[in-house]
């Protein structure tokens, strides 16, 4: 006989031998020992919980010549037809290939016929929500009324696909994932009757990384059993699946923890060039900082952290992380391991988180210098408090002085040895443009800086924070927003000001992009802001001298809900975005 693979020779044979859907179980063989059947079963749960083998049980029992009875005997020629997979009467089918409305037809016709050697005909269909929903509607009278002695059992994994109407006609079970202790209990029973030898971390070890399937730990425990004939090691474990060790990995929050980016960057480096799963690294160290949070929690959690042996580094680093900086890194792990899962180069992408984490857990020690020239603010995903009103983070933040008025300065005092004011970006600048021909007004002392207005302090910080934070709601959404040539807050109104012809400006109002940005500005302001978007004929040139940015004069459009309308005797934005993109000579035909 050709080598079947540990599970199919492990497949159970009755209830009692199943693990851990003991209420699945019992139901059943109540039912079965009363002789009432339903004429239709769902069984749901994730993949390796035992749904198919369930079936194949019930199946058993229905047609065993004991019935009714709790437990299939396994001696009749039914039972053992039916564990052999010969038996006429028993159809499997795989709704994945079979979806559409002409098989659900062929079968249909098939229940018209009695059955040959025994009691009932059962109709597994596997992966049921995969059937199309035509099918789904063909199949509803035959499901709802079968002929006599015909039984359906679906199996799926995805209920929330398959239509009310298919769901409400069938008796629902739902199979749980199994726990890491029901799944090593079971792993060693297997070890012992085979024969082999492990060590308990290789057991502990498997039965982690099977996430409740028991199909899946049967597979890690064959694969890794012919790696070595004498003892199975976690060591040989974590070769086979590419699990980082716990060493390293304590390595690599140490030197998050002391600030040490080169030691953590060579310490990352060694993981990816070694083979090791990134996704798996990604969830241990999601699971690592979620644990600090809870403290030393005793009882279940304790246990679950046994297992998954992070028990001594778990109480070598409770109390050193403050908690909003966990929150934080948890929300950015979670993120990042979405964003590795599309990206072409995952190691660069975990290396820039990995800096991201570092500069989230050692912002408040840069340099003063270094703080000043750039400034650093969280992400969204954790800032740990958002930004309040421009007004009040102007509080916070030195204003930097005018030019004229710093060469006042300069002239009137000596010089000393504080920092130089930070140097603002274009985009930083825009929203802090004073009116043209506005005299500044001199309150103090000859000579002395003068202070900008409140929102012009503030407008780098909210803006950024405004960008970061429609950027992690949707990207498309920020880089509509983020084409803006100029933005300015006017009490309850936030004004983007765009060039002409510029599509950004059309698609920023629509309606659900406009009700994301408004979101986002109640976010941060905590207040509601309007969004209107304005027009201008050409970019916002900057200054050259000063710390100014103006916007031309030439006739800007205002509007609050859509792009530009080109009047009569204008030239539309379509034309003037085709003459920008293919330039050339344009000719007037007449």
């Amino acid at each position: 006989m050709a080598y079947l693979s540990l599970y199919r020779r492990l497949r159970p044979l009755a209830f009692d031998q199943l693990t851990g859907q003991g209420h699945v179980t019992r139901t059943l063989s109540h039912a079965l020992s009363r002789g009432q059947l339903a004429h239709a079963y769902l069984f749901c749960g994730p993949r390796g919980t035992g749904k198919t083998t369930t079936a194949k049980i019930l199946a058993r029992a229905v047609n065993c010549h004991h019935y009714p009875a709790p437990e299939p005997c396994g001696e009749c020629p039914p039972c053992r037809n039916i564990a052999a997979g010969v038996s006429l009467d028993v159809i499997e089918m795989d709704a994945a290939s079979n979806r559409g409305i002409d098989e659900i037809r062929e079968l249909r016709e098939r229940t018209r016929y009695a059955s040959g050697e025994s009691r009932y005909k059962v109709y597994i269909i596997d992966e049921a929500h995969m059937l199309t929903n035509e099918a789904c509607n063909a199949f509803l009278k035959t499901l709802e009324e079968p002929p006599p002695g015909v039984i359906f059992i679906l199996a799926t994994t995805d209920p929330s696909r398959l239509p009310s109407t298919i769901v409400s006609r069938c008796q629902r079970f739902d199979f749980h994932l199994l726990t890491v202790e029901q799944i090593g209990e079971k792993l060693r029973q297997v070890i012992e009757d085979e024969g082999w030898r492990a060590e308990d971390e290789a057991v502990r070890l498997m039965a982690r990384l099977a996430e409740g399937s028991l199909r899946d730990a049967l597979g890690i425990l064959e694969q890794c059993s012919a790696y070595d004939d004498e003892m199975l090691t976690a060591e040989h474990v974590r070769s086979l699946t590419g699990v980082t060790r716990v060493e390293t990995i304590g390595a690599l929050i140490e030197a998050l923890a002391a600030g040490d980016l080169e030691a953590g960057l060579q310490t990352l480096q060694e993981i990816i060039y070694s083979g090791r799963d990134l996704t798996m690294l990604l969830r241990d160290l999601i699971f690592f900082f979620s644990r600090l949070l809870l403290g030393g929690t005793p009882g279940r959690l304790q246990l679950e952290e046994s297992y998954y042996g992070f028990e001594d580094l778990l109480k070598q680093y409770r109390g050193r992380f403050h908690r909003a900086y966990l929150l934080e890194l948890i929300e950015l792990l979670h993120g990042l391991s979405g964003e590795m899962r599309y990206a072409h180069y995952p190691q660069f992408t975990l290396e820039v988180a990995y800096i991201r984490m570092m500069r989230l857990l050692h912002r408040e020690e840069l340099p003063a210098a270094a703080a000043v020239e750039s400034p650093v603010t969280p992400q969204k995903s954790g800032s740990p408090k958002k930004a309040a009103a421009p007004a009040a983070i102007a509080a916070q933040k030195p204003a930097a002085p005018s030019r004229s008025a710093a060469k006042g300065a300069a002239a009137a005092e000596p010089p000393s040895e504080q920092p130089a004011a930070p140097r603002q970006s274009a985009r930083q600048k825009e929203a802090a443009v004073p009116p043209t021909g506005a005299a500044p007004s001199h309150d103090g002392p000859a000579g002395s800086p003068e202070p900008p207005p409140a929102d012009t302090a503030a407008d780098a910080d909210w803006w950024e924070q405004l960008l970061r934070e429609v950027k992690a709601r949707k990207k498309v959404v920020y880089r509509h927003l983020n084409a803006a040539q100029g933005h300015k807050l006017e009490g309850n109104r936030l004004l983007l000001i765009y060039q002409s012809g510029d599509f950004a400006g059309e698609r920023i109002m629509e309606t659900n992009h406009r009700r994301l940005l408004e979101e986002s500005c109640r976010e941060i302001f905590d207040r509601h802001l309007q969004i209107r978007v304005r027009y201008v004929e050409s970019e916002p040139q900057s200054a050259l001298e000063g710390d100014t940015h103006t916007v031309p004069p030439p006739a800007p459009r205002e509007s609050s809900g859509g792009g530009p309308s080109g009047k009569k005797g204008e030239r539309s934005y379509r034309f003037e975005e085709a003459e920008r993109l293919f330039p050339g000579e344009v000719f007037e035909v007449q």
